[in-house]
């Protein structure tokens, strides 16, 4: 698996990146930072930011990127592609996950966890 990010987000997530993890989770009720699971039919992702120190141990699957590796759960693979994109829609100031099949997630926000 491949994500591909933005050009207007490779700053910001190296940034995160130096500074601690960042983690693409299905938020999906399952997990330490999961505070609710969605009963719809939509899948939501958010991208996570972690220091060094936080457990991230619901996250065993890493996918390559262009700001290097991020990890997911490893059952959330089953929502995502072989080749994926984070694009920046500069109009609804919106981060969307997207595969050839088509958007996976329309708002996946960063949401920053770090103690």
């Amino acid at each position: 698996m491949y994500l591909k990010v933005a050009n207007e987000l490779k700053d910001r997530l190296s940034n995160f990146k130096k500074e601690g993890i960042v983690v693409l989770d299905l938020d999906d009720g399952a997990g330490k930072y999961s505070k609710m699971g969605v009963c719809s039919l939509d899948t939501s992702f958010r991208l996570l930011v972690l220091s060094q120190d936080q457990d991230r141990s619901d996250y065993t699957l890493d996918i390559d990127s262009d700001v290097g590796e991020i990890p997911i759960k490893e059952y959330s693979k089953i929502y995502l592609d072989d080749q994926m994109s984070l694009e920046y829609d500069d109009r609804l100031a919106l981060i969307k996950l997207k595969s050839p099949s088509g958007v996976i997630d329309g708002n996946v926000p960063i949401v920053d966890l770090r103690k």
